[in-house]
């Protein structure tokens, strides 16, 4: 039984390192392309419907216990791998593997194919609740809609201190606009972590996608796991200009590396440009660290 029990920790431990290790959001966290040209007036997160006041002290509370708690975080892989190494030299050294049997192994090949059923399932959930069906709001939008008025976020929230330097063409929608690259965010995230190159060159411009291989080779071919929490969306301007519409988009949330990880606290801005002329993609062209 004992021999057993250090079996199934090992395997767990394991396991676990494999996923989570070097894992990093989409663009590897990094300023790469061109720079946004609108600045972003660095908005507490809110969520639809709640005060200015308590939105901005629960956000506030909440991103200074994941900054804490992301330093502490960054320790748990080297100890995960310090105690894996200690159990797994204390089996050998100890006779954990002494007289193994038939049986033994296949408990081992039932608890490791248990756990990746249940990372595969969890990750499912994730994409089913994260993931539009399609990407066809934000890479083309339609010309016949109306431009939205009111809050950016929706509902009654409290007056912003500066809005946005909006210098936008008669279709453009803003709040679609705004709810469409949250699922745009998400959607890269998940082809990131995929390492489906393919499907993010459908997202950003062709400078964007040669610097995103070379970042996404150096963390090499494997899945790899990230969650955003929180994830806030801000437009700060827009400009139509002769050959091309370019928006100013902030998100702002806590990346993780698993659910059990407390995260780091990020904030980034994208530059996203969009041809003239009907039917065009939205596309990425730049990602500027915000701190």
């Amino acid at each position: 039984m004992k021999r057993f029990l250090s079996i199934a920790m090992a395997l767990c431990i394991g396991l676990t390192m494999s996923l989570d290790a070097n894992a990093k959001r989409f663009g590897g966290g990094k300023s790469v392309g061109a720079a946004p040209t609108h600045q972003t007036s660095q908005m507490a997160p809110s969520s639809p419907g709640m005060g200015g006041a308590a939105a901005t002290a629960g956000a506030a509370g909440a991103a200074g216990a994941a900054a804490k708690a992301g330093g502490a975080s960054r320790w748990l892989g080297p100890l995960a791998g310090i105690a894996a190494g200690g159990l797994l030299a204390s089996m050998f050294m100890g006779g954990g593997f002494q007289g193994m049997q038939i049986f033994d192994i296949l408990i081992m090949a039932v608890i490791a194919f248990l756990i990746f059923r249940f990372i595969a399932a969890r990750r499912r959930k994730q994409q089913e609740h994260m993931a539009p069906a399609g990407h066809a709001p934000m890479q083309r939008e339609v010309f016949d809609q109306k431009p939205a008025g009111g809050s950016i976020f929706g509902g009654s929230a409290a007056p912003v201190a500066a809005r946005p330097v909006i210098n936008a063409p008669a279709w453009f929608n803003e709040q679609n606009f705004i709810e469409a690259a949250r699922n745009h965010f998400q959607s890269l995230q998940q082809h990131w972590d995929a390492n489906e190159m393919d499907k993010i060159a459908e997202f950003v411009t062709p400078q964007m996608l040669e610097f995103l291989k070379r970042e996404r080779a150096d963390l090499g071919d494997g899945f790899q796991s990230t969650y955003i929490d929180n994830l806030n969306v801000q437009l700060d301007g827009v400009d139509d200009r002769a050959d091309k519409t370019i928006a100013t988009l902030t998100f702002s949330g806590v990346s993780k590396t698993s659910r059990f990880d407390q995260g780091e606290v990020f904030s980034e801005s994208w530059n996203m440009e969009r041809p003239q002329g009907e039917n065009q993609p939205w596309l990425v062209a730049g990602i500027r660290q915000n701190g």
